[in-house]
């Protein structure tokens, strides 16, 4: 981040890198060139805690252009919308009547991770009741994933889930990312029909954008209330650097507006960062329901800590859990594991 905006004026960033890039100096704090008035409007007008993921240690550092957090995903009309699960533990009864190639997951390492987190946070649903389990600290983070880092005994469970779940999934999900997947969901020949934990894409949702359409659904559940996933998207960040940062915020300040997210953006294939745009009739019927089918999940989506060198953290946990589980390592082992990586990256 420090590299880049050395040379940019703009950078496209996602939430976690918002600590390593403050430490840095490297971003202009919105919040000094921006309307107070204009930021609160914005921060309530989120799609979840989008704007809030920019928000950190007092000062917003960037705008929510783009809204997206972990959700099923099928290929539409391919199987009865009955058919698709909405429990993790009917998951299984699919794979077996439709086959184990199937089902697809992204199951590259970093998609393995935010999969393990997503059922970190559907185990602490389950655990302490409806609408409890989705409590957030003051920094967006669960209430399970503390400076120590996450719960080891929600960790351990969310890994031995993930485990299972390899098992009923078609072979190359241990190297496909959320492209991959979608792609193939989008082809009327391939044998893949469902993955149930994918970033959801409102692109490939758009009629005539592929092959076929691919339908999306809020996450699969552990309990009897919808649950949370990890919250992705893109932010917009000026740079400290810039001899335009006034421009540049206004630049901001336009692409995150409501009219702009809900017309030109919109029109040009972009999914809103404004919950808004996603409780428009017009715009969600444009892309076959995404908003409306995937909003309970996206409301409900947890943040990522934005502790300096929480990045680096995740590239090594990211990898030591798709080793781990590729190799058959028992999941206390990982789970110690883990640990260690955080406290060797992470300066909470």
């Amino acid at each position: 981040m420090a590299e880049l905006t050395g040379e940019y004026d703009l950078v496209a960033l996602d939430h976690p890198f918002i600590g390593d890039a403050v430490e840095a100096g490297a971003l202009l704090p919105l919040d000094s060139v921006l309307p107070p008035g204009e930021l609160r409007e914005r921060a309530g007008d989120s799609a979840g805690p989008s704007h809030a993921s920019y928000h950190w240690r007092g000062r917003q550092w960037g705008g929510a252009v783009d809204a997206a957090c972990m959700v099923a995903a099928h290929r539409a009309g391919a199987v009865e919308r009955t058919e698709i699960p909405e429990r993790w533990d009917d998951v299984p009864a699919f794979a077996r009547r439709h086959g184990r190639e199937a089902v697809l997951l992204a199951a590259n390492p970093t998609h393995l991770w935010g999969t393990v987190l997503s059922l970190c946070e559907a185990g602490a649903d389950t655990a302490a009741g409806p609408r409890e389990g989705w409590r957030r600290g003051a920094d967006g983070r669960p209430e399970w994933w503390g400076d120590a880092g996450v719960d080891p005994a929600l960790l351990g469970e969310a890994v031995e889930r993930a485990r299972r779940l390899l098992a009923l999934c078609a072979p190359e999900s241990s190297a496909a990312d959320p492209i991959a997947v979608l792609e193939r969901l989008a082809d009327p020949h391939d044998a893949a029909l469902y993955c149930p934990l994918v970033f959801g894409y409102v692109t490939y949702a758009r009629p005539g954008a592929r092959p076929a359409l691919v339908a999306f659904t809020d996450a699969p559940r552990l309990g009897d209330e919808p649950v949370g996933t990890l919250t992705g998207g893109v932010g917009l960040a000026v740079s400290a650097r810039s001899d335009a940062g006034r421009d540049a915020a206004a630049f901001v300040r336009l692409a995150t507006s409501a009219q702009v997210q809900r017309g030109p953006a919109h029109a040009a294939g972009g999914q809103a960062g404004r919950r808004s745009v996603w409780l428009d009739a017009r715009v969600d019927d444009e892309v076959t329901g995404f908003y409306r089918s995937t909003l309970a999940t996206m409301d409900r989506s947890f943040l990522r800590p934005r502790l300096p060198g929480y990045p680096a953290y995740q590239r090594a946990a990211a990898e030591e859990l798709h080793r781990g589980l590729a190799k058959g390592v028992r999941g206390r082992d990982i789970v110690t594991e883990l640990g260690n990586l955080w406290r060797k990256h992470v300066r909470a």
